[in-house]
């Protein structure tokens, strides 16, 4: 308890309770479009752009976070138009985001420990600037959905019915995939790219196989990611683990106990 008085650690469990909520809500809806692998893809991608803006001497999320997004709407662009299949997509966008910052750590040794840094993340370094970005997707997040509701839900299940509605598919759709670009994108920080993409699928994931309703499964979501983030954090410091792996081992058993717990009633 004597460490909830620094300053820091206060910063890291505000910025993770925000990114658990971001990441809890737009997880739902990647789930239920068959989306849940776009959140692998564009993290993997992301360490490239990292390693370049690492390299450039440029912000790192600033820069990996455009990027990310233009490969997302680029993504979801060779999706509609039926070019390539999104998984063939998400493949490439996968390897070659890897491959990227394999390329540029060879090119010099000074930089790796900064880039390696955001591998496996750290939500208890994050700086006052990372915590007003991590609110400004939560925000973003919040306003998006609230606004586009009912027409994402009609979209999840039905995109030819939605466009009889005279819902704007093709906007919305790019408008979901940068959301969903800018929510990996903060989770970084808090779970490292190699586990940002768990931190939207997971609770995700457990909301939907227990509750009835898309309300009910994004509440329980939202409610599941917040409890294990918080867990996840206090064990860290406790135990003086990686918080990353633990918010996301916490995650995990709170999955296992809910579908266990729905199968038993």
């Amino acid at each position: 308890m004597e460490l909830l008085q620094y300053d820091f650690v206060q910063r890291g469990l505000l910025a993770g309770v925000l990114i658990a909520l971001s990441s809890s809500l737009v997880g739902v809806f990647l789930i239920l479009r068959r989306l849940a692998f776009l959140g692998a893809g564009l993290s993997h991608f992301a360490f490239g752009g990292v390693a370049l803006a690492v390299l450039l001497g440029v912000e790192p999320f600033l820069f990996s976070g455009i990027l990310t997004l233009g490969v997302a709407n680029l993504i979801e662009l060779l999706r509609r138009k039926r070019r390539i299949g999104g998984d063939v997509s998400l493949a490439i966008v996968f390897s070659g985001g890897v491959a990227l910052a394999v390329v540029l750590l060879s090119l010099s040794e000074g930089f790796r420990e900064d880039v390696f840094s955001y591998l496996f993340g750290n939500v208890l370094i994050v700086s006052p600037y990372e915590l007003y970005l991590s609110t400004g997707v939560f925000l973003i997040t919040c306003a998006f959905l609230l606004l586009n509701f009912k027409s994402l839900l009609l979209m999840s299940f039905n995109e030819e019915m939605a466009k009889v509605r005279g819902i704007k598919v093709m906007v919305l759709n790019h408008l979901f995939v940068s959301l969903a670009s800018l929510v990996i994108i903060v989770s970084i920080k808090a779970v490292g790219i190699i586990l940002a993409s768990s931190f939207a699928v997971i609770p995700a994931a457990a909301g939907i196989a227990v509750a009835k309703s898309l309300r009910g499964s994004l509440i329980l979501s939202a409610l599941i990611s917040v409890l294990s983030t918080v867990s996840g954090i206090l064990i860290s410091l406790h135990f003086d683990l990686a918080p990353g792996g633990s918010i996301v081992m916490v995650m995990i058993a709170a999955f296992t106990l809910v579908v266990v717990f729905k199968r038993l009633i």
